[in-house]
């Protein structure tokens, strides 16, 4: 039944997105192995009975909501396009440069996009998964987790990026099973609210929002406060979007509040982005939201805007096409077609540059709407 699953899912599209990704064929061919893989790791892991079940509905949804039409059944595409070398496995000096390179691909996706940086952040995951495979302790195999968790993550959003939300779904829950090994509550909870906001941004309120307070409940006081800070504003999004103010802006205070105890000197580097900027975007996103039935809100959206762009930092560009486009909404929605074009041509220019398919269809619809 897997082995039909698999071609399920591949087929007839496989060669195709083989083809884009310039896999040379090996797509297909390392779906079944990293599948696998992925189900031994699963069941030699040990987590917490709420997030096992938490990560569980996760898969639900994934399979529910993104699969329907696909005929595949829960089985994620191969997470590396090539395969790496395991020598001095468990040396400090390999870490740090898995880390060192993992942070270059972050900053190369910051300026260039994701398609400049997909092919070998994805080669490069493979190589961390076959390492962590190869591990010779256990103490070694949850430390390499961790690494796999951020590779993980980072591809993820990667994938969305270019377009591919089901498959993103999929890396981002692959990622916190590796989070889950690592012992690392809080990259897993940031991982559970990454899948939330793709949820949202295809239209699935609920099932969003059920992810996002499960995160919550799960986390508690134990995750980082800038990850709970980010869920919070993501969660007040889910609100917004369902037409609930009072609790949205009941979240979004909560945001803000954890903000003040997010730059602790113990800051995950996955959650690094965090700032007063980012949760400005996020108001504003929430404040679009609620303006549709509540036209007030328009202006303390675009106020949060407005201060979002001009705190962006410099390196982050591909972001700020994302806080351009909320903005352009603003200023459509009040009346103001001029602006709300001239902002959505910006982002739109940015979103090509930077070959973000996620900004780029969203900065259209502005401009169609």
């Amino acid at each position: 039944m897997v082995q039909v699953a698999v071609e399920r899912l591949l087929n007839p599209r496989r060669w195709l997105l083989d083809k884009a990704l310039g896999a040379g064929g090996k797509l297909v061919s390392l779906a079944e192995a990293q599948r696998q893989r992925l189900s031994e790791e699963t069941a030699e892991a040990a987590p917490d009975p709420a997030e096992g079940g938490l990560l569980r509905e996760w898969g639900n949804v994934w399979r529910r909501d993104f699969l329907k039409g696909s005929g595949a059944a829960g089985v994620g595409l191969a997470t590396g396009l090539g395969t790496g070398g395991t020598a001095a496995a468990g040396s400090r000096d390999l870490m740090d440069a898995h880390t060192a390179l993992r942070a270059a691909h972050g900053r190369l996706d910051n300026l260039r996009g994701a398609s400049a940086v997909y092919a070998p952040a994805l080669d490069h995951h493979q190589q961390v998964l076959d390492w962590h495979a190869n591990a010779a302790t256990a103490a070694e195999r949850q430390q390499i987790a961790a690494l796999a968790a951020d590779t993980g993550g980072f591809v993820g959003f990667l994938t969305y990026d270019l377009g591919m939300a089901e498959h993103a779904a999929m890396r981002y829950h692959d990622a916190a099973v590796y989070a889950r090994q690592a012992g690392d509550l809080s990259s897993c909870l940031n991982l559970i609210g990454q899948m939330s906001r793709i949820l949202t941004d295809q239209g699935h309120y609920r099932r969003a929002l059920a992810l996002a307070d499960g995160a919550l409940r799960l986390g508690g006081i134990k995750a980082h406060p800038a990850v709970r800070s980010w869920l919070y504003a993501v969660r007040a999004h889910h609100h917004a979007c369902l037409g609930d103010a009072r609790t949205a802006q009941k979240d979004l205070g909560a945001a803000w509040k954890l903000l003040d105890r997010a730059d602790d000197g113990e800051k995950p580097t996955y959650i690094g982005y965090l700032s007063a900027a980012e949760l400005n975007k996020w108001t504003g996103h929430a404040m679009v939201r609620l303006g549709q039935t509540t036209p007030s809100f328009l202006r303390t959206g675009q106020t949060a805007l407005d201060e979002a762009l001009a705190a962006w930092p410099a390196t982050m560009v591909r972001g700020s096409a994302e806080v351009l486009t909320a903005s352009a909404r603003v200023h459509a929605a009040r009346g103001d077609r001029d602006a709300a074009t001239d902002l959505a041509a910006r982002a739109v220019a940015i979103a090509s540059e930077t070959g973000s398919a996620r900004n780029l269809h969203a900065a259209l619809a502005v401009t169609s709407g």
